[in-house]
């Protein structure tokens, strides 16, 4: 009887254990079947014109960026040129072959340049042209009237010389007199026209400086194929039929849309700078027809073709300065939103289904393991049941050193000893750079920053220092391997980081290359994930003044990590510019992608002066939390005054990240004993050799001696 009454009680708890789960999936089911029902009014036609508007507005604003930023860096790039050859004479031969060493690197990094000129107000012209194969440079001196001398070179040599009579002055070029007559270092941008040089339809952006000595004025300018701009129109569709044209203030072709008449090179040549009506596409003309009627102005509009087909178009516009202008107008047939919109509302509908799925999924695992408990748990109530060092081995080397394990003879201290190049120990400047890194770091006692044991020099009189040798990571090769980090490990590293350099700030040091590389990840004591702060080789003191060891007039740095005002003005580089590059590396620890990439330092450095960083969580797709995604952002703002107030500041508002304390001592623990083989090698219990090559060698041994390599802004 006991057996029987137990058995209907527990049936009796299992039916009302289920009846819950029931009515909770029937709710899902009808409140899925109502969002599909809302899904379907919601994408109803009805909708196809709004929804239609705001696309076109997108697509144009995307093309408005794309040349907004070509504009934007062959503005920068112009600006960051004059800066480099401001000694430079344009009339003395020397300079002249700097000048080619200056541009070059300009006309190859930026692919939409077609050649750099340079005048000064007596005539004097330098121009440097890019070909297939090599570069064309050409001078003319109004001592000798009339010739112009040419070379060619290939792979920076020249390989060709002649003379070749001409008869333009550069004073009469577009370029330069708009420029003469703009303000001194003042942008000013030509109408399109056919270069003098090269034939090739284009457009000029120049800018007026003075001559270094006298009273004199010269011009430069960058001149950008509209090549380069068809080649981005003719590669793009908005939608399957939709097309792209750019035009100039008067309605002349700078960009032709993607369609079989320019198929090749010589078709868009010549039909770039034509009138956009005559281009021979009916339905750009009929767009551009139906947008001056309307009397020119910017926006998305609905207009017919002659066939009576409804086209969308949208029109906006880039303003260079002096009432000079860049359309770019986009259409985009309605039936092709149609289709779009048929196949979202498709696409939708079956995320609604999906997630329907999921959440049913969820409600009933979630369910059957709750209702096992209780039934476990009833069944259990029922049942009642319940100086000196012997160097071992060279781990790395450089260009102004080489590191090596050691052990000091009678400590018996695992370290590691840098020993600078022999062939530098006859160059005071050198050893002066050596010595004052050793200084600095030595000078700094942070448990973050990376302890100097000793320092001195061999017989032969080789510099040498010994420093802590740890045993981990770099950050870079830790994200290399691994990819993204938790949030918690990212804000404990960067919390350690900004702690060393508060110290370095505190005594009136920038270190100038923060990066992933130049922090190691260790274990140190007994305590793991213990970040260490190297290569204050580059560390700048805020009383030095002009012409120090660290070029404070040169762009030093990392490009990948430099704050955008040690790119403008190197010498306002401040604790601040720390804090920038320190942002970028939370940027990459949180994404394992950089804030910026690009084909060349130039063009990263544009970005770095121009373009706003992309959200973290945005370029990873993963899950950030909004107080330290807003904290990485706030560290990458353009302006010093807006990022943290001082890398202390930046240590506190890390540490008060919702996510600070999901990052602990048995986290990290728990992470060496089970992942740190993939970083470290260990042999005969020394310390791990792979990590070790990797920490040392940073980036004391890639920094160029010479000021030639300090200069060179690729």
């Amino acid at each position: 009887m006991n057996t029987s009454t137990k058995t209907l009680t527990l049936g009796s708890r299992f039916g009302q254990l289920y009846r819950p789960l029931i009515r909770n999936l029937a709710l899902l089911v009808l409140g899925t079947v109502a969002i599909a029902g809302a899904t379907l009014i919601y994408f109803d036609e009805r909708l196809v014109e709004s929804l239609s508007g705001r696309l076109m507005e997108k697509s144009t604003h995307t093309t408005e960026q794309k040349l907004k930023r070509l504009f934007d860096s062959a503005s920068d790039g112009l600006r960051v040129a004059l800066r480099q050859i401001d000694r430079l004479d344009l009339t003395d031969e020397t300079d002249r072959k700097a000048l080619y060493g200056v541009l070059a690197p300009f006309l190859e990094g930026y692919d939409f340049l077609d050649s750099i000129n340079l005048a000064d107000d007596r005539g004097n012209e330098f121009v440097i042209i890019k070909q297939t194969e090599g570069t064309l440079v050409r001078h003319a001196d109004v001592d000798e009237p009339g010739m112009a001398h040419w070379q060619r070179y290939v792979d920076g040599t020249v390989v060709e010389e002649w003379r070749r009579q001409h008869d333009r002055s550069p004073l009469e070029r577009p370029w330069y007199q708009g420029a003469a007559q703009a303000q001194p270092g003042a942008m000013f941008w030509t109408s399109p026209y056919k270069f003098l040089t090269t034939k090739e339809p284009g457009i000029s952006v120049a800018t007026r400086q003075k001559v270094p000595a006298g009273d004199r004025e010269r011009v430069m300018a960058f001149n950008i194929a509209l090549t380069e701009i068809s080649a981005y129109t003719t590669r793009l569709r908005p939608t399957e039929n939709g097309m792209i044209v750019i035009f100039g203030s008067e309605g002349e072709t700078l960009g032709v849309p993607p369609d079989p008449r320019f198929a090749d090179e010589a078709d868009i040549l010549s039909a770039v700078l034509t009138p956009v009506p005559s281009l021979g596409i009916p339905i750009v003309g009929e767009g551009f027809a139906a947008w001056e009627r309307r009397g020119r102005a910017e926006g998305s509009f609905l207009f017919q073709s002659a066939d009576r087909t409804p086209w969308w178009a949208s029109l906006s516009s880039i303003d260079l300065g002096d009432g000079a202008k860049v359309w770019d107008m986009t259409l985009i047939p309605e039936s092709d939103f149609l289709g779009a919109l048929s196949r979202l509302r498709n696409l939708t509908l079956a995320g609604i289904g999906v997630v329907g799925l999921l959440v049913a999924g969820a409600i009933l695992a979630i369910s059957m393991r709750a209702i096992r408990r209780q039934m476990q748990a009833a069944i259990d109530q029922a049942e009642r049941e319940l100086g000196q060092y012997h160097l071992r081995e060279k781990i790395g080397s450089g260009g102004n050193g080489a590191v090596y394990r050691a052990r000091h003879a009678l400590l018996r201290r695992p370290t590691a000893i840098k020993l600078m190049n022999p062939e530098f120990a006859g160059s005071e400047a050198a050893r002066q750079r050596f010595e004052h890194e050793v200084q600095i770091t030595s000078g700094l006692s942070h448990p973050n920053t990376i302890a100097i044991y000793d320092y001195g020099q061999t017989p032969d009189g080789t510099l040498y220092y010994a420093m802590e040798l740890l045993n981990g990571s770099t950050l870079e090769q830790l994200v290399r391997i691994t990819g993204p980090l938790p949030a918690g490990r990212v804000i404990h590293i960067l919390a350690q980081i900004a702690g060393s350099l508060a110290e370095a700030h505190g005594k009136g040091l920038i270190h100038r290359d923060i990066k992933p590389s130049n922090a190691i990840l260790c274990e140190r004591g007994g305590l793991f994930d213990v970040v260490k702060v190297l290569d204050f080789g580059l560390v700048k003191e805020m009383a030095q003044v002009a012409g120090d060891l660290t070029h404070a007039n040169v762009l030093i740095g990392t490009p990948l990590f430099m704050a955008p005002e040690t790119i403008s003005e190197p010498g306002r580089a401040s604790p601040q510019s720390d804090l920038y590059a320190l942002g970028a590396v939370g940027y990459f620890l949180l994404t394992a992608r950089n804030v910026f990439d690009g084909g060349s330092a130039v063009e990263i450095c544009a970005k770095h002066l121009n373009d706003p960083p992309t959200p973290p969580s945005e370029r990873s797709g993963l899950p950030i939390a909004d107080d330290l995604e807003q904290l990485i952002l706030q560290c990458l703002a353009k302006d010093p005054a807006d990022r943290p107030l001082s890398a202390g500041a930046l240590r506190d508002q890390l540490l008060a990240c919702n996510d600070a304390d999901r990052w602990s001592q048995d986290d990290a623990r728990h992470w060496w004993q089970t992942s740190s083989t993939a970083f470290t090698h260990p042999e005969g219990g020394a310390e791990g050799e792979l990590l070790t090559k990797t920490e040392l060698l940073v980036d004391f041994d890639h920094r160029a001696l010479t000021e030639t390599a300090s200069r060179m802004p690729g």
